[in-house]
């Protein structure tokens, strides 16, 4: 099946902002036609150093009026090419957020779930699973709330883990290493990462052995202390090492990390563009890529990246989502489009409203996040949520 003749002409532009927790925060826009529809994306930038919004409603600007048949049209419209986004995090994300927006309300009228539109434009079949194995995330609940300072002790690490373990969760992750700043003065593991291995041995002691570990540096390392510390987590059992240091600023150290570590090696959350990726595999960087759909270039993006690689070979593709519902609805409707090996990521326990953010309610259950009936992503920002616990606010 192929996609011809859908169309959307945006007209309105809305973004919205709620406090998440602690100084985290979702943001989130709407892309409207003066027919109805409506596209969403979120542009949440807690990897960043300053707000998107002002870049995305630069570039609606050039959208605005003009007849939308393609997610693409982001891009030609405003001139940008795969160098311009891959070299500005801030461009990447807004064209990235605007992609995802309109290929939502490209699916909306077209009258098929995001995930089937997305199949349809890749000539496959437009069935596709209704729900999608997610892996809990710890990470972001143990960071600073409202009220200060989170237990980072290692049993508060393992009880968290456990807690995501009785849920359903198969496998957990964690980012247990965030006092670390490389580089080091001495060569080998540094004695601030000592609180983090025992963080890891808490949280093995509490998991039943079948249940899987991922463990995140955050790029906390340097070259020896990033071999060496491979080592002593290959012999703790963990599943996966992703970012002892920055693959895409640092490739020929991630390449020699791999060669010497004998678990998967994942990470490349801030990348943009499906030639990055392949790179990123084929020249044995990485074992496993981690696209964010908030800087990868978006559902269709994403759609390519899981595809490809997945056919070169399986395992390759876990989408990296630390951030809000749209976006972790989004990467579920590419999941299930380019058909996942490996869980998709869903950080946990940040506030215990976060399901009311959509209409229908976010419905992450045993393990699993459901993808709501209906077209485009299936669900909308809920307005009393936004009212009560947001702003909204227009560029």
């Amino acid at each position: 099946m192929s996609i011809s003749g859908e169309w959307f002409i945006p007209k309105n532009l809305e973004f919205q902002k709620i406090k998440a927790r602690g100084p985290t925060e979702w943001t989130t826009f709407s892309l409207s036609d003066s027919m109805g529809i409506t596209g969403e994306g979120e542009i949440t930038f807690t990897q960043l150093s300053g707000s998107v919004a002002p870049v995305v409603a630069r570039l609606a600007n050039k959208l605005r009026g003009n007849k939308i048949t393609s997610d693409n049209d982001v891009l030609t419209l405003n001139n940008l090419t795969d160098i311009n986004l891959k070299e500005n995090m801030f461009l990447a994300s807004a064209v990235s957020g605007l992609r995802c927006a309109v290929t939502d309300a490209l699916a909306r009228a077209s009258n098929l779930s995001m995930a089937s539109y997305i199949r349809a434009l890749g000539g496959e079949k437009t069935s596709h699973p209704s729900k999608i194995t997610l892996y809990a995330n710890i990470n972001r609940s143990m960071l600073p709330d409202d009220n200060g300072v989170k237990d980072r002790s290692p049993e508060s690490f393992a009880k968290t883990a456990k807690k995501s373990e009785q849920e359903g969760f198969n496998t957990i992750k964690c980012a247990p290493f965030d006092e670390c700043t490389p580089p080091y003065e001495k060569n080998g593991i540094p004695p601030t990462a000592d609180l983090g291995i025992n963080r890891i041995g808490a949280i093995k002691e509490q998991l039943k052995p079948e249940t899987k570990l991922y463990v995140d540096c955050h790029s906390r390392f340097d070259e020896q202390s990033a071999f060496d510390l491979g080592n002593i987590l290959a012999s703790m059992g963990v599943d996966w090492y992703e970012e002892p240091v920055d693959p895409i600023k640092k490739p020929n150290l991630t390449k020699t990390i791999r060669e010497n570590c004998s678990i998967p090696l994942a990470g490349g959350e801030m990348g943009y563009g499906l030639e990055l990726f392949i790179s990123l595999i084929q020249e044995q960087i990485l074992d496993v890529v981690m696209p964010d759909i908030k800087f990868c270039g978006g559902p269709v993006e994403a759609y390519h990246i899981g595809r490809e690689l997945e056919n070169l070979k399986l395992g390759t593709v876990s989408m990296h989502c630390p951030s809000g519902p749209i976006s972790l609805l989004a990467s579920a409707h590419c999941t299930a489009a380019f058909g996942n090996f490996l869980p998709l990521e869903h950080a946990v326990y940040e506030n215990d409203w976060r399901h009311k953010i959509l209409e229908p309610s976010e419905f992450v259950h045993d393990g699993f996040i459901h993808i709501p009936e209906g077209y485009g992503l299936g669900a909308h920002l809920d307005q009393a949520t936004i009212a009560t616990k947001g702003v909204k606010w227009t560029e």
